[in-house]
């Protein structure tokens, strides 16, 4: 089981830094046509839609890697009050229901994308781009925090079984 977490851990660092590579590239893209547009009054039209799909796989690329991290933001006035074995109690069931969510993000998302796939559905805009290739990421991204979360769900159990 080591193997398949330290692939899995390696593919998250590899999405993580796609989705800062996908940062600066939009980045520098919105700035490019800004600069065209100040100074010479032309813009190039696909820079924006391609910036807005980009935003939405940026989240799905680096959330499992921010989850694995402890990156979120937690509000734990509460929680530092508790016993540690409570806390492990309390942190489970909330990596569970994480997971369970995602899970279900994850069925939704592959049924939108078999709905896109088989509609063949397009978005038409300055550009014209198959839906599936923007929103073949959400089931990715799920899967991927959805085994995050199970994961730190699981490592709570032990926890609480060892006593640490």
């Amino acid at each position: 089981m080591k193997g398949f977490w330290s692939i899995f851990d390696r593919v998250i660092d590899f999405m993580a830094f796609l989705a800062g590579a996908i940062l600066v590239f939009i980045t520098v893209a919105v700035c490019y046509t800004i600069g065209m547009r100040y100074l010479f009054t032309k813009t190039t039209i696909w820079i924006i839609p391609i910036a807005e799909y980009a935003l939405l796989w940026i989240v799905f690329l680096g959330s499992t890697w921010l989850l694995r991290e402890k990156g979120h933001i937690t509000t734990d006035i509460l929680y530092a009050h508790l016993k540690e074995r409570t806390q492990h109690y309390l942190s489970g069931i909330m990596f569970l229901i994480g997971g369970l969510t995602c899970a279900c993000l994850l069925l939704l998302g592959m049924i939108h994308v078999g709905q896109c796939l088989a509609g063949r559905v397009t978005d038409v805009r300055a550009i014209t781009v198959p839906k599936t290739a923007v929103f073949i990421i959400i089931p990715i991204g799920s899967l991927l925090l959805s085994l995050q979360f199970f994961r730190m769900a699981w490592a709570c159990v032990i926890k609480m079984r060892t006593g640490g």
